[in-house]
């Protein structure tokens, strides 16, 4: 377990969107943008509706598989690129992504003067 990490793994209690769910997301994503006219969703709404942490939307966003909008400082997921990402099925390479940018993290740091490799 990596310190500070309260679980071992954190995959083990957060749940994958089941096909129902990924249906009735799309639905309310849709109904939401005709009635009530919600068109960008925040971070942490995005967050929600997919079931992941704030590390895999980075992920997902750093992977250009979903897009962001910078508004006045504030990004938002537009409502037709997050249903689209919702329908295609990214949870097979979504833990291999994070680890690789995690990893490229850690590679830019210790390439900064003044980090040590450990």
């Amino acid at each position: 377990m990596a310190k500070g990490e309260l679980f071992d793994n954190l995959r083990e209690y957060r749940t994958a969107l089941t096909p129902q769910e990924r249906e009735a997301a799309v639905k309310g994503l849709i109904q939401n943008a005709r009635i009530a006219g919600k068109y960008f969703y925040s971070l942490k709404e995005t967050c929600a509706i997919l079931h992941c942490s704030r590390d895999e939307l980075q992920t997902i966003l750093h992977q250009f598989r979903l897009d962001a909008v910078l508004f006045l400082g504030v990004y938002r997921i537009p409502w037709y690129d997050l249903a689209g990402f919702i329908l295609d099925d990214h949870e097979d390479t979504l833990q291999e992504d994070l680890n690789e940018y995690l990893q490229e993290i850690i590679r830019r740091a210790r390439s900064l003067p003044g980090i040590n490799a450990d």
